[in-house]
Order: structure tokens, then C-alpha cells, then sequence
């Protein structure tokens, strides 16, 4: 999974691309170029498991995260260097919009308004999205006076339908496309049709209580981004009486890694043994022989059946053993629906 993270200039982003990437470097003063930073996701149970089975390995899910300096610098891809390109392979953005009020981090309108920076935010990856668009649809027309031509015509029809979308100042999550239109779309990468989380950075102690029911396709979360700094950069042991202090509900980095996966549509699985505990992202309502295929296409491939355990009754039972004499581990076929937690050991045909 990869996230992008856009936001204004002086809204919190850079903070909040630190609390996910516990170790990076400070942003150099100036610097313009994007940062890359691998998140190791926060997982409670690969804990457990590591503790009941003491495993030679322990290997936590990851996601990457990209700080884009795309927004509030103008251009865009029909005028130049597409400043979005970092972004365009992220499987869902991150909008950080200011909140907070500090005389000392200026805003660059002036003055604090959410909504206003949002709509701001919003405006601009529609009109980069309308510029990839309108390039596109110029050159199918130069060439279909050419050659016209069945590939062509059902692109062009599919980018004037994306157009007047645009044109109505929506975003393209909110039309539904077929699977072949989906097929012309994806190359393009169009930044509006990309799932949305939206992250209102509050200051300390600030209240704030998001706008409407967010749309299909956006989740909203309020973190006071400064203070949840401070606080994942203190030891581990040393964060939870200071989150209740700074009145920090949850760890910012278990709320964000929550909200992206319920935006993706993602669950975890996981694998246990002396060798090695491990927890495997796939998607919601995938088999069995896809979390097989998620371990590796041998598995995919041999698939025979799969041992599941739920995580919960797990540790419950202790060990594999009680778990099977009480009845909780269970034999399923290719067809099986993963559920969030279940821990499979996977049978196949070498």
C-alpha cells in the first residue's frame, strides 16, 4: 500500500509524514523535493504471537508513504513537469488541512478556514486531472483525423464522460465505471478518483468536529498532529501518560494505518510458527488461495487447502495443541473468505 500526502504549504503534512516515518530526518530548509518513507503497521497481535511462539523472525506489514511538495506550486501536467508524479501510484491520498491557529506558522491566506483550504486542495487535483484529460482528448482527435479507429472511439468516449464530471467540479471517485472503462482510466492515474482520507490537524486540546457525512470513497479523522509528534518520538514506555496529558484519545499511528486500511478495503492475516510470525495485507473478501498467493504464487498454484485459526480464539486456547482440542482450528477450502486476524497455515503440493 502506498499513501500520498498533499496538503498547503504550513498545514502539518511534513509533521504528519514524521509521525508515520518514525526515523526520518528533518526536512531541509527550502527543499522542494518529495520524501519516501517506509511505515511498519502497528499490530498488536503479531506482538502476541511473537511472545507465545518467540520465532527466530518477527515481520510486521508496511506501507509507503510519500511528503508531496506538489500543492500551492502552480503548474501542472500540460504545462510542464507533472508535480504530481510522486503521488500518482499512491493507492489512496492523504489531504492534511490546517486547523491549528500559531501566529508563528503563518498560513499563506492569512487566515485559518478548513473548509476554504479543502475546497482549495480539492480544486487543484481536479484541475491537474482536467489538464491530463483535455491533452489526452486533443491527441485522439489530431489522430482519429487520420485514422479513426475502435480502440480510439472508446477512449475518447470514456474521457469525454470523465470530462464533464470534472467539468461539474466532482471528483471521479464519485462515478461508477465499467471494468473496461476502469481498463482505459487506470494508466492515467487521475488523482481524483483515488480514494481520500482526510486528516484535520487540531492543536492542543482544540475541538473540532468535522463537516457533513463524508462521500463513497473519503475518510475524515482529526489528529493534533504537533503533540502526537513530540509523543512517538519519546520512548514507548514513556507515551501513554503523556497522550493522556496532551488529550490524545489513540496513538496517531495506529488511527491513521486504521483509517487508510477501512478506506482501502484491506484486512491482515497472519502466519505463526517457530521460524516466523508474520501478518499479510490483502483485501477484504479475498480466498484463501489468494492470501496463499499473497505468501507466494507457489501456494496460489499447490493450493490444496488451508488450516484456520482465529487470532482471538488463539490465544485463548494458548497453543496449537488446546486449540485443537477444543475445535477452533478448522480445515478450509480454496473458496474460504479470510477474515481480519485469522492466523492460516497454508497446504499445498510441492
Amino acid at each position: 500500500m502506498r499513501l500520498g500526502i498533499l496538503g498547503l504549504p504550513q498545514s502539518g503534512k511534513t509533521t504528519l509524514f514524521e509521525i508515520l516515518v518514525s526515523n526520518a530526518p528533518p526536512r531541509a530548509a527550502g527543499a522542494r523535493q518529495d520524501r519516501v518513507g517506509v511505515v511498519r503497521v502497528p499490530d498488536a497481535r503479531v506482538d502476541r504471537l511473537g511472545e507465545l511462539y518467540e520465532p527466530k523472525k518477527t515481520t510486521y506489514a508496511t506501507l509507503e508513504v510519500v511528503d508531496s511538495q506538489a500543492m500551492g506550486q502552480g503548474g501542472g501536467p500540460a504545462k510542464g513537469a507533472d508535480l504530481f508524479a510522486g503521488v500518482r501510484n499512491a493507492d489512496a491520498l492523504v489531504l492534511v488541512v490546517r486547523v491549528f491557529e500559531d501566529a508563528s506558522v503563518p498560513h499563506p491566506h492569512t487566515t485559518v478556514d478548513a473548509a476554504r483550504d479543502l475546497k482549495e486542495l480539492e480544486a487543484e487535483i481536479l484541475l491537474n486531472d482536467m489538464a491530463i484529460v483535455e491533452t489526452r482528448l486533443e491527441r485522439i482527435a489530431k489522430q482519429m483525423r487520420i485514422q479513426k479507429g475502435p480502440d480510439l472511439e472508446r477512449e475518447s468516449a470514456v474521457l469525454v464522460r470523465a470530462k464533464e464530471v470534472l467539468d461539474d467540479q466532482r471528483p471521479l471517485r464519485e462515478l461508477a465505471f465499467s471494468r473496461e472503462e476502469d481498463r482505459v482510466l487506470r494508466g492515467f492515474q487521475l488523482l481524483s478518483r483515488k480514494p481520500l482520507l482526510v486528516v484535520y490537524n487540531v492543536g492542543s486540546g482544540q475541538a473540532f468536529t468535522p463537516g457533513a457525512v463524508a462521500p463513497a470513497g473519503v475518510v475524515a479523522v482529526v489528529l493534533p498532529c504537533a503533540d502526537e509528534r513530540e509523543v512517538a518520538r519519546m520512548p514507548a514506555a514513556d507515551r501513554a501518560p503523556f497522550r493522556e496529558a496532551y488529550g490524545i484519545p489513540e496513538d496517531g499511528l495506529v488511527l491513521l494505518v486504521r483509517s487508510a486500511y477501512a478506506l482501502l478495503g484491506l484486512i491482515s492475516f497472519l502466519t505463526a510458527g517457530e521460524d516466523e510470525v508474520r501478518a499479510w495485507t490483502i483485501a477484504e473478501g479475498d480466498t484463501a488461495v489468494d492470501a496463499a498467493g499473497a505468501i507466494h504464487s507457489d501456494l496460489a498454484q499447490g493450493f490444496v487447502r488451508a488450516v484456520v485459526i482465529s487470532y482471538a480464539q488463539f490465544v485463548e486456547a494458548g497453543t496449537e495443541a488446546k486449540a485443537k482440542e477444543r475445535g477452533w482450528q478448522r480445515t478450509e477450502g480454496r473458496d474460504y473468505r479470510v477474515v481480519d486476524g485469522d492466523i492460516l497455515h497454508i497446504l499445498h503440493n510441492k
